[in-house]
């Protein structure tokens, strides 16, 4: 695992719109979208996808967001004094930290360890093990455990931390195709708002903060959405679909979070391919089958409604399209190793504030 250390670039415009087949047992699904639908070819309509903009409507920051809340959202807020090493054990998710005070060290399980100062950010995608010490070290001579940070009255680092957690598989792929841990530097004039949700965060790391169950979400969501953009604004990198336009309006719907009971031929049939044609493009654009891709979405949606609504399992079957709850029971078990039912319990016991690993 190589630490990456990044700045942040100018950003990419993607192009023009262009106009895509809208089958009738797909129309019905752009509720709410700025689309416009006109009569095209032998009857059929079509929907013209407004033009690309920096927003990312059409491209994986917000789907590759999305699907980390299947996961539990988790914060601390870590202040050191002295002489002091700590270690973040891996997991299955995406976290970030961020430096407010102080230079610790970024400690790498392979590579050499890394200087921070306020403003710096460690992004690690798709959760691997690291570290963080006051002087440079071997990964190997941090603890073995994590321990709570000490919290001293006088600091000489202040950095908050947070994650979502998830309880199977893998991340998304667009995650898991970035370095193991990426640094970067908050640009302020570009980024002004990253201090300020650092500074919320940290207001709302640690357990028994009210309101938390949706404030934490909700900030840990900002801050991966921003340093998506400035990773990929450095990068200079547009979204694939922006390379292949017959893709963008299948992403503008899949983003739409009421899109979850959409077949591959719906898909396909939107984007005016063949189910085999429209296969390869899409595998090849977000490294998932198609029919992976929305298995998956069905169930990290499905463990949202479990983990914070109290839907009965059949209503939460019914709306994520499953034609019964057996089937939907069965699906969730062979994903996540765990009955619906016993999963919601499972949720509500650990609480929001549990960390990774017991952390």
């Amino acid at each position: 695992m190589q630490a990456r250390t990044a700045g942040v670039g100018d950003a990419h415009r993607a192009g023009a719109g262009h106009v895509v087949a809208l089958p009738d047992t797909v129309e019905d699904q752009f509720v709410g979208c700025h689309v416009s639908t006109q009569p095209g070819p032998a009857g059929g309509r079509h929907a013209r996808i407004p033009q690309f903009h920096t927003l990312l409507c059409v491209d994986l920051i917000s789907e590759a967001v999305a699907s980390t809340r299947a996961g539990r959202a988790w914060a601390v807020h870590n202040r050191y004094a002295g002489a002091w090493a700590t270690r973040f054990p891996a997991i299955t998710g995406a976290g970030l930290h961020v430096v407010r005070h102080g230079e610790p060290w970024l400690i790498p399980e392979d590579g050499e360890p890394v200087a921070l100062r306020p403003g710096s950010v460690v992004f690690v995608p798709h959760g691997p093990p690291h570290g963080f010490s006051s002087a440079p070290c071997a990964f190997a001579d941090l603890p073995a455990v994590r321990t709570p940070p000490p919290d001293p009255e006088h600091v000489d680092v202040d950095f908050v931390s947070c994650c979502y957690h998830l309880d199977r598989g893998t991340g998304h792929a667009y995650l898991n195709g970035l370095p193991d841990v990426i640094t970067l530097v908050i640009d302020e004039e570009r980024y002004p708002g990253v201090r300020g949700l650092a500074d919320l965060l940290a207001g709302h790391a640690g357990p028994d903060r009210p309101g938390g169950d949706v404030a934490l979400p909700a900030i840990v969501d900002l801050l991966l959405v921003h340093l998506l953009r400035m990773w990929r604004d450095q990068q200079d990198a547009a979204h694939p679909a922006a390379v292949d336009p017959s893709l963008a309006g299948v992403f503008d719907l899949l983003a739409r979070p009421y899109a979850t009971n959409l077949t591959v031929c719906d898909l396909a049939d939107l984007a005016r391919m063949s189910r085999a044609s429209f296969s390869r493009r899409f595998t090849g654009t977000t490294g998932e089958t198609p029919g992976a891709y929305l298995a998956r979405r069905r169930l990290d949606e499905g463990a949202r409604l479990l983990r914070h609504t109290d839907l009965p399992l059949a209503a939460v079957a019914k709306h994520l399209g499953y034609a019964t709850e057996f089937s939907f029971s069965a699906a969730f078990r062979r994903g996540f190793g765990i009955a619906p039912g016993r999963f919601r319990n499972r949720e509500r016991g650990l609480g929001a504030a549990t960390g990774p690993s017991g952390r």
